[in-house]
């Protein structure tokens, strides 16, 4: 009990950050969905390839922050505060890669049968987020400096705080208020890069106040190794794991108009749960991490009750008042278009709530094994369900064209098998 209690204390701050990115997304969607329907559907599809770029830079130096707890739980404070230094050398290094993957991913947005008209609004919004993609990353590793010290609070913070700005200029941004030359989905792009500016100034000043411990060491080369051999299988499994689900929307994106808004909105209501297990596996990565072998064994057990109690938790906000807040995104003024977004939203409740409790599932065993430093293990698993069963699964179920509910049945069906995967892989990798 007193280890999930901690455990939960550490994800607090984590969860009410993901709580703050999910809450502006959402409030993000429904300012461009009255905007316009185009720039909705646009932005979900947009948003994702440019993830899918940032992921490899985020997932792979961000993971000098598990490294940090690693050192700094060992007693070692130069060599912690070292990882993080070497991981801020990296992201700078990284930026050519956010100039080059604009051309690229307009090739990509190409790819799918979306009208022109879309595909301009998707890569307007990529190219302004490839920005807001570079300065998530440092915030990343800055954070990492205070999160592998097991200090959450501030972290989470300095988070919210970042989407407090997001959310309070947004509007301003989209609506192209007080002269500024942007407006709707560009608008929405440039609000989000200016946010996390301010997050990553914070953190930036933070650590010049408040150094890790008195001695200081030079950056070695086995701090680039270790970040990059421990890093990179997670970024690869970001990009895998991200891509996948980029093309996923951007299939989706082909249905029809109502079905499509309605599958947005699904997943911003199935984004702010999500904040719950995501500030968990992140809290039990870090203890992980800081922990031996018995004490990783409770804290697996500890974070798998929680996601129980998170699942129960959920299908009941579902059953309460899941329709009513789906049909925020409604059209009321269209009849026809609000009956087929009514019937969509109806399917999509019962498959969020199944998928409660797996989906976090895969988070948390994904974050045990990489505080165990296997992160291979967890990319070989992302790379068999999401590339060699998802990914084939929904583009063999697009042939047919069934609609949006049957292709989140395919990502359900995804959850369920890394699960599995991943269950048996801590028992044989994660002792």
């Amino acid at each position: 009990m007193k280890r999930l209690v901690r455990l939960q204390g550490l994800a607090l701050p984590l969860t009410f950050s993901q709580l703050a990115f999910a809450a502006n997304a959402f409030v993000t969607s429904c300012l461009l969905a009255k905007y316009s329907t185009l720039a909705l559907n646009a932005s979900l599809p947009g948003s994702m390839l440019e993830v899918a770029v940032s992921s490899l830079a985020i997932s792979t130096f961000g993971y000098a922050g598990t490294i940090c707890a690693r050192r700094y739980g060992a007693g070692d404070l130069p060599g912690a505060a070292a990882s993080i230094r070497a991981a801020l050398v990296l992201t700078v290094l990284s930026a050519p890669l956010f100039v080059l993957a604009s051309p690229l991913g307009h090739a990509v947005l190409g790819l799918f049968n979306t009208s022109p008209e879309v595909l301009a609004a998707e890569s307007k919004y990529y190219d302004v987020l490839l920005a807001n993609g570079f300065l998530t990353t440092l915030a990343a590793v800055l954070g990492g400096h205070f999160t592998g010290q097991g200090k959450t609070r501030f972290v989470g913070a300095v988070t919210v705080f970042g989407f407090l700005v997001n959310m309070a200029i947004a509007p301003v941004f989209i609506g192209g208020h007080l002269g500024l030359p942007v407006s709707g989905i560009e608008g929405a792009g440039w609000a989000a890069t200016a946010a996390h500016a301010v997050a990553c100034a914070i953190l930036a000043v933070a650590i010049r106040l408040r150094p890790m411990g008195a001695a200081k060491r030079a950056v070695e080369r086995h701090d680039y190794h270790e970040i990059l051999h421990l890093g990179l299988p997670s970024g690869v499994k970001a990009v895998v794991d991200i891509g996948g689900f980029f093309a996923f929307t951007a299939v989706v994106a082909e249905c029809p108009s109502a079905a499509v808004a309605a599958s947005t909105a699904a997943f911003a209501v199935n984004g702010i749960y999500m904040a719950f297990p995501t500030g968990l596996a992140q809290a039990l990565e870090i203890m992980t991490a800081m922990s031996d072998a018995p004490g990783r064994r409770t804290l697996l057990s500890s974070a798998t009750a929680l996601v129980a109690l998170y699942a129960l938790a959920f299908c009941l906000v579902l059953a309460l008042a899941g329709e009513s807040a789906l049909l925020s995104f409604g059209k009321p003024d269209d009849a026809a278009t609000l009956g087929d977004f009514r019937s969509t939203t109806r399917i999509l409740l019962a498959i969020l709530g199944v998928k409660a409790f797996f989906e976090p599932m895969v988070q948390v065993l994904q974050a045990f094994l990489r505080g165990c430093g296997k992160t291979a293990t967890v990319f070989r698993v992302q790379f068999a369900s999401s590339v060699l069963f998802w990914i084939p699964l929904y583009l063999g179920v697009r042939a047919i064209r069934p609609g949006v509910p049957a292709y989140w049945l395919t990502m359900l069906a995804c959850a369920i098998l890394s699960t599995a995967l991943l269950a048996r892989r801590r028992h044989l990798d994660g002792r």
